[in-house]
């Protein structure tokens, strides 16, 4: 499987914007609809929602990192090694941009 280094650098923020876009909708569809005055365990239903989606994207995230950012046995040429290397970085910091724009779904008020 050929990987194209550019992608990597491109991928993790894609992932964080649609993300970003999916939660915002299941957050106004949840309130809309009232999940969040359904009771799931100590939580509501659109707390778990959302933590969910905060999961798979980080999940999703994990999965790209592991399958197109690791450098090929045969890879020598410097400056895709280079890019790998710098599209791991950007990973990294689309990853904590995740996590850090998310983490408000466990304790802020929902609706």
């Amino acid at each position: 499987m050929t990987r194209f280094p550019f992608v990597g650098l491109l991928s993790g923020f894609i992932l964080w914007s649609v993300a970003f876009l999916s939660l915002y909708a299941v957050q106004a569809t949840g309130c809309k609809l009232g999940w969040h005055q359904i009771p799931v365990g100590p939580s509501s239903l659109l707390r778990l929602v959302l933590s969910g989606v905060l999961l798979l994207t980080l999940a999703l995230l994990y999965v790209i990192d592991i399958r197109w950012l690791r450098p090929q046995a045969n890879a020598g040429e410097d400056e895709r090694r280079m890019l790998l290397r710098i599209s791991k970085v950007v990973h990294i910091a689309a990853a904590a941009a995740t996590f850090v724009t998310f983490a408000g779904i466990f304790w802020l008020t929902l609706c």
